[in-house]
């Protein structure tokens, strides 16, 4: 999942395309992929849990937030479904889940340092 994220903020299309589950590759991946990549930065993962996905696994769950700072600033927060074939993992889908937000007097989401409730609260 990591190395998925590393592939968005690198712009590694090729990957992308190579770690999703055959069946779920669509023929507009590439074109959507480069539209997505010219228009967001990606800035930050934070990995919430992960369920299975161990080297014994088939299959495995990671809930994660990623914060990107364009178009605007904002959080993906998904949990992912990957299953591995052949010692190769692949992502199949995600549940987008609303976002994480930080009690008023934590620390804003977006990195800024200043308190949530000065910045995107």
């Amino acid at each position: 999942m990591r190395s998925r994220y590393v592939a968005y903020y690198k712009g590694n299309i090729e990957y992308l395309i190579n770690t999703r589950y055959p069946s779920k590759r669509k023929f507009d991946d590439r074109i959507n992929l480069i539209k997505s990549l010219k228009t967001t930065v990606w800035e930050s993962l934070t990995v919430v849990s992960t369920r299975q996905g161990k080297k014994t696994d088939t299959a495995g769950y990671v809930e994660f937030v990623a914060v990107h700072s364009q178009p605007e600033w904002g959080q993906l927060h998904e949990r992912s479904k990957f299953i591995k074939e052949k010692g190769r993992w692949f992502y199949v889908d995600g549940e987008l889940l609303p976002p994480i937000l930080p009690k008023r007097n934590q620390a804003c989401w977006c990195g800024s340092g200043k308190k949530f409730k000065h910045c995107h609260g």
